[in-house]
């Protein structure tokens, strides 16, 4: 394909990119006090969706260590219980607190509200313009997936 005609589309993504990376960085949920800031509700969604560390660090591009970070963040908060797997060392099990569920309600309503918003906004589009859309979706996720794995780190090594 001509760049001429690519170059505005991978423009347009790469800004479609950023927004949805910040879409939520205003989105912080609060409940008795505590705060989940965007990257904690992140993975504590993965958690509950029973992601393991490994996977959830694939899935954010960073490391395990920034994910294990960010449950001992949320266990200091009385968000979550992390049982450490004695049989395997590398696993551990994420429970929630009466205090986590309460915070995991209010994330699931925000993603509600955002899931209406685009149903309401995409209604406008014939089946043929969905479909398009949603393989192009897709296809973005994938090599969006692809691209974060490969990408250096702030020390310059590959992730």
């Amino acid at each position: 394909m001509d760049r001429s005609v690519t170059s505005p589309i991978i423009g347009l993504v790469i800004d479609l990119l950023d927004a949805v990376l910040y879409v939520d960085k205003k989105q912080i949920v609060e409940a008795r006090e505590v705060r989940l800031h965007p990257s904690e509700s992140h993975v504590l969604v993965c958690a509950v969706q029973g992601m393991t560390f490994t996977e959830i660090a694939q899935r954010f591009g960073i490391s395990k260590g920034a994910v294990s970070q960010t449950f001992s963040r949320l266990a200091a908060k009385e968000v979550v219980v992390v049982n450490k797997d004695r049989l395997r060392k590398n696993a551990a099990r994420v429970t929630l607190t009466s205090l986590g569920e309460a915070l995991y309600a209010q994330v699931k309503t925000v993603r509600s509200h955002l899931s209406e918003d685009l149903e309401s906004y995409l209604a406008e589009y014939s089946a043929e313009e969905l479909a398009a859309v949603e393989r192009f979706v897709g296809d973005l996720l994938a090599f969006t997936n692809e691209s974060l794995a490969g990408l250096p780190t702030p020390g310059g090594h590959p992730r």
